[in-house]
Order: structure tokens, then sequence, then C-alpha cells
């Protein structure tokens, strides 16, 4: 009977000996995985429509459905037969996830609202109305950190001087500033350059605003942009005599643009 009592004890001490160290094991082992990675992970379903949906899957019914919540909070049930692949990867947090620096394209549509004064170097006077303004912007540039870049743009603008209508092929020098590392970010811009007039006279132009940019993906953004504008110009106005003279006149636009970034 004792002889037993001694077995057993020997028994459950190597059994309870043996798990401890098995349990111990596997923490170091997932102690090790979590060190490695350094990142959260997330589940990502990749349709066979192109269609990627990242969150946490609920229910997986082998050969059958998959269901999956999204990182925004929605639902999704789909067939086994729709889904192409799942895996498991990084979840997306920090700017250093998205381009940080590298050849970029930015397109930017914009309108301009009519300040309604003209100023120039004689002195200055006022337009009744307000005379709108419309163009499209490419810049083609490059992005040297979190916080910068800087590019050549073109573009093509057309707008009302007073009864006629005008046109622009502006070229400038864009400088972007991002102010945060984030996925949302608050940029200050600065365009400057030169308008080719098309049915007017050429002259300088500058576009300083502030804005927001907001990723989209890892590589897309979204912009939108409110500011100033001046347009300067040479037109021909009458004096106390009736006499035209020659102006340098600068048109001056409250601006807003919306865009996207590549």
């Amino acid at each position: 009977m004792k002889k037993s009592i001694i077995h057993l004890f020997i028994i459950l001490s190597y059994l309870s000996l043996t798990g401890t160290v098995h349990a111990q094991s596997k923490n170091n082992s997932q102690d090790s995985h979590t060190l490695n990675t350094g990142k959260k992970m997330e589940d990502v379903v990749y349709l066979k429509n192109g269609a990627i949906v990242r969150g946490i899957i609920i229910e997986q019914v082998p050969n059958k459905t998959l269901e999956i919540k999204s990182n925004d909070n929605n639902y999704f049930i789909f067939n086994m037969d729709e889904v192409r692949k799942i895996a498991k990867e990084n979840i997306v947090t920090e700017l250093s996830d998205y381009k940080k620096k590298g050849y970029v394209v930015i397109t930017e549509l914009g309108f301009g609202f009519g300040i309604n004064t003209i100023d120039t170097y004689k002195g200055s006077f006022k337009i009744e109305g307000q005379d709108p303004i419309i163009g499209l912007r490419v810049i083609n540039g490059y992005q040297l950190n979190e916080y910068f870049s800087f590019g050549l743009g073109a573009g093509f603008e057309a707008f009302l001087d007073g009864d006629n209508k005008g046109a622009l092929i502006p070229l400038s020098i864009d400088s972007r500033i991002n102010f945060i590392k984030n996925k949302f970010t608050p940029t200050f811009n600065l365009n400057v350059g030169y308008a080719i007039g098309v049915q007017n006279s050429s002259g300088l132009t500058a576009n300083p605003s502030v804005g927001i940019k907001l990723y989209l993906t890892k590589k897309i953004g979204l912009l939108f942009n409110l500011g100033y504008k001046v347009q300067q110009q040479n037109i021909k106005r009458p004096d106390q005599y009736g006499v035209e003279i020659p102006r340098i006149v600068n048109y001056q636009f409250l601006s807003m643009s919306t865009g996207l970034f590549f």
C-alpha cells in the first residue's frame, strides 16, 4: 500500500513538472513571436472580384462560409468560393507604413471666388461683380520625407475678366508641408509661378493655402485646400481724361481646391 502511494506521488509529480515545462516553453515561444513581429496583426480576406476586407474573422465554416468584422465595424459574410486568399498581415496604424519618400503626382481641381478688388502700383479701384476662376493643375514632384515635398506644376485656368472670357496656362513651383506624421494631417502649401495668357496677357501668379491630407491607402491621399490666389495681368484703364493707360493689376481670389496625391 505504501509503495503504491509513493509510485502514484512520483507519477503525479512527473506529470506536473512536464506540464509546467511545456507551458513555460509555449509562453517563451509566444513572447519571442511578439518581440520579433513588433506589430499587431489583422485578418485580411482577398476576394476573387479584387476586393479586400481587413478586420477580424468572426466565424469560418470549412468549404462553406466566412464571416468577418471589418475595421470600420461592418460585418460581411462570404461564400468560400468567393474567397481567393485569407492572410494575417500587420495593421497599418502609423505614417511610417505609408509613402514617406519618392516620386509623387498631385492632381487638383480648383475654384476661385473673386474678392472684387484690383490693386495697382498707382492706386486701387473696384470691379463690380465677382468673376470666378476654374482650373485644373497637375504637379510632378518628389517627397523628401514625411513632412516635406516639392515639385513642378502645369495647368489650365478659365475665368471671366469683366465681360470677356479668358484663359491661362500656369507653370509653377509647388512646395507642401505636412505638420504631423499621421494618416490625417493639416498642411501648408505654396504654389508660385508664371501664367501664360491664351486670350489675354500673361503674368505672375501665387497661391498660398492651408488644407488637409487624408491617406486612403498606403500610397493614395485625398487633398482639400483653402487659400488666397493672386493673378497678375496687364490691362488698359481710362484715366480722368478718357485716355487708356496700361496698368499692372492683381486679380485676387479666395481659392478652394480638392484632389488626389499618388
